[in-house]
């Protein structure tokens, strides 16, 4: 009897101490696959393998056996005060929209329409810029302003869509052409890496 007390004391002690102790830590439920930052006051489903890149980003691989072809496909979570969309592969990195500099990039914007996960409505905006040797940033990036701070909800995908001006049955491909080939394969929702981005969308909570 006292034995089991003793067991009692010691796992409530325990759940006290991390309930109360480490709030500033990310917690994730092994019962629900759920991710969840308090200080950034998010929770997300972990649709794949998640890291943390600093304070306020989280990348998720979803490049899995799911990928055949090996390219590259990450999700990407961030809680910034600038907006951006992410361009690995033919930007280097973070493209703010706010730069007037770097406004002629906006004409691969595709398309932007919304979505509704039930407690937020994301602005959707969908990407395709070349990156050289037939490779393209292929991108949808998800977000929604709240509590003075961007949301973004993204998934990049390094994939093989074709040169521009490449010959194909006897005739150049342009570049328009190739776009609405990336925005197709964007929302093709049968593709597993599409799908498994939609339900990190519509897990995607905020702590208001």
């Amino acid at each position: 009897m006292i034995k089991k007390l003793l067991v009692t004391i010691l796992f409530v002690t325990s759940w006290f101490l991390t309930a109360n102790g480490q709030n500033n830590k990310v917690s994730k439920s092994t019962l629900n696959n759920i991710v969840q930052n308090k200080v950034l006051g998010i929770s997300f489903t972990e649709v794949g393998k998640v890291s943390q890149v600093d304070s306020s980003t989280y990348n998720i691989d979803l490049s899995s056996s799911d990928n055949l072809s090996n390219q590259s496909a990450t999700a990407q979570i961030s809680v910034v005060n600038r907006l951006y969309v992410d361009l690995p592969g033919s930007y280097g990195g973070r493209l703010y929209l706010d730069s007037p500099a770097d406004a002629k990039l906006i004409k691969n914007k595709l398309l932007v329409d919304s979505v509704d996960n039930g407690q937020q409505i994301f602005k959707r905006q969908y990407w395709a810029v070349y990156g050289g040797m037939g490779m393209w940033d292929c991108v949808i990036n998800c977000y929604t302003y709240a509590n003075g701070k961007y949301y973004i909800v993204s998934l990049v995908q390094d994939k093989m869509m074709g040169k521009p001006g490449e010959i194909v049955n006897g005739k150049p491909v342009s570049s328009n052409v190739l776009k609405l080939k990336v925005l197709s394969s964007l929302q093709d929702t049968t593709n597993p890496i599409v799908n498994k981005f939609d339900n990190l969308v519509s897990s995607f909570q905020i702590q208001y």
